[in-house]
């Protein structure tokens, strides 16, 4: 060991021992050391404070030299420990950055700087051995400065869930009598509780109460009641659109999100299995799955930007609808809300009628293509190539015909995929297909939150209800959405990638909020 280094790591153990308590600051711990490693000369500053400050510099990890020289000035006691004085003006003096790198360069050579860096090493590793805390106010500040972060965050985050039940609550109109006993608010209190613990109407509503008993609560059997008076469809659909559009419209006008020339939406058919009736006329049949071949389907359209999703529209699907139809009313409706980049869609709407659709709105789409046998025609040509462009290939025949580009491009295990779209990509770009349609995929994410963190449970027979619990979900969903984006920039000043309220924290405060400061 170098002697100078044993030297001071006696003075280090004799030091450490000398502590009662089990903390100690790291300038009072420098000025007990004698760190006369350099002849004094004539000088400004004193060659044992410098060295003193580089070595307090390398401990507390402060980079950048103004950074320093601020925190000393901040805490004065430090900078007196570490040797310096107050000047004429009763101000204390530090070196400027070029005079204290200069002394460094001129004064002190490779093998001095390493012992000063081992001489750190070594105050940090004592300490660690004794368990003694350098700094301790240091860290009482952090801890301070975490909780007052997370109070604000908390109190962001109520006054924000307020605000956005203030958005929304007027928008529900069920019809009950002024006299009534309760209002639709309480419905729709419990309804958020029912909706967040994924329970039935009659459990949850019973669950509330006892959660409650101060509260306003109806019954489960009266809710059901008060919400089968909602007895049409369109009337349904007209409420949650507007639903929709109010949380929308606030989000782009008071956050500026959205406010970008245009983005990216995608598309996806949301099926909830059915068991009961195999005649309502909103019964759709389909492939077997979790123990079923009929399904409630709903077509719905997602933004996709900056980790925020939102669901801009929500159609439920009559077994007699056509799914062409169904979008050319839907891309009507968002592009008087949004200019769109790129349309998402997955195989489902691999048909010639729903690209001729999308195409006549002149908009740019990315689909995945279905293996038929002149796809894999092509990909037997292309075994060679990582990625081809085929123009003008064709779906379809006579009038039920659509021509797209089929892009074949391997993905990063090697593997050939098959893309169609109506927009050029040069071969060599081909890639970026993976990048672009990735962004769909977070759109099974949502719905995994309208099913499981959103959504009622119900055995009802009475589709208007169903088709209420389930747009509602999708507002709860989109209200999470917004009070990420309220509390991201509020706390931070931009738009976080990932939620900081979870989805299940948000469900309970939601209704808490309700009960406690119900909106006028």
């Amino acid at each position: 060991m170098n002697p100078t280094i044993e030297k001071i790591e006696k003075e280090l153990n004799k030091t450490f021992e000398s502590v009662s308590e089990k903390w100690i600051k790291t300038s009072s711990l420098l000025r007990k050391l004698n760190l006369q490693l350099i002849e004094q000369r004539q000088s400004k500053f004193n060659p044992e404070s410098l060295i003193k400050l580089y070595i307090y510099r390398r401990i507390k990890g402060i980079n950048y030299y103004e950074r320093l020289i601020e925190h000393l000035e901040q805490d004065e006691s430090d900078a007196f420990d570490l040797g310096f004085s107050r000047d004429d003006n009763n101000k204390i003096e530090f070196p400027t950055k070029r005079a204290f790198n200069k002394f460094f360069q001129n004064k002190i050579d490779d093998e001095l700087k390493l012992q000063l860096d081992n001489i750190s090493k070594e105050i940090l590793r004592i300490a660690t051995q004794k368990g003694i805390v350098l700094d301790l106010e240091l860290v009482n500040k952090a801890i301070k400065d975490k909780k007052d972060k997370n109070r604000e965050k908390r109190k962001v985050f109520h006054e924000a869930t307020k605000l956005v039940k203030k958005l929304v609550y007027p928008q529900i109109d069920i019809k009950i009598k002024e006299n009534g006993k309760f209002t639709t608010k309480d419905l729709l209190d419990v309804l958020v509780h029912i909706a967040y613990s994924h329970d039935f109407t009659t459990n949850g509503s019973s669950t509330f109460q006892e959660l409650y008993p101060d509260a306003k609560a109806p019954s489960g059997d009266l809710m059901l009641y008060h919400f089968s008076k909602l007895q049409s469809v369109e009337k349904i659909k007209e409420m949650f659109i507007s639903i929709f559009d109010v949380i929308f419209n606030f989000a782009k006008h008071n956050y500026k999100l959205l406010n970008r020339r245009k983005v990216d939406i995608a598309y996806d058919i949301h099926k909830i299995p059915y068991y009961g009736n195999k005649n309502d006329a909103y019964v759709t049949e389909g492939k077997h799955e979790r123990g079923t071949t009929h399904f409630y389907q709903f077509l719905t359209c997602s933004i996709v930007i900056a980790g925020q999703r939102f669901t801009i529209d929500a159609i439920p699907i009559h077994k007699l609808d056509s799914i062409e139809n169904l979008i050319n009313e839907s891309l009507e409706r968002v592009k008087q809300k949004v200019h769109i980049d790129k349309v998402y869609l997955d195989r489902g709407f691999d048909k010639p009628k729903v690209i001729n659709i999308i195409k006549s709105h002149k908009v740019k789409f990315i689909m995945p293509k279905v293996r038929s046998e002149t796809v894999k025609a092509w990909m037997r040509k292309s075994e060679e190539c990582k990625s081809r462009f085929i123009e003008n290939f064709e779906i379809g025949q006579h009038e039920n015909k659509a021509i797209v580009n089929l892009i074949l491009v391997d993905d990063d295990e090697g593997i050939k995929r098959a893309f169609i779209t109506n927009f050029y990509i040069p071969e060599q770009l081909a890639h970026y297909l993976y990048t672009w349609y990735s962004k769909r995929w977070g759109i099974e994410t949502g719905y995994r939150q309208f099913d499981h963190d959103f959504k009622a449970k119900t055995t009802t027979k009475n589709y208007h209800i169903r088709l209420f619990y389930f747009l509602f979900s999708v507002c709860l969903y989109n209200l999470w959405v917004l009070v990420n984006i309220c509390v991201s920039l509020s706390l931070y000043g931009r738009l976080s990638e990932k939620p900081i309220i979870t989805s299940k924290l948000f469900a309970v405060v939601l209704y808490k909020v309700a009960y406690e400061d119900p909106p006028t």
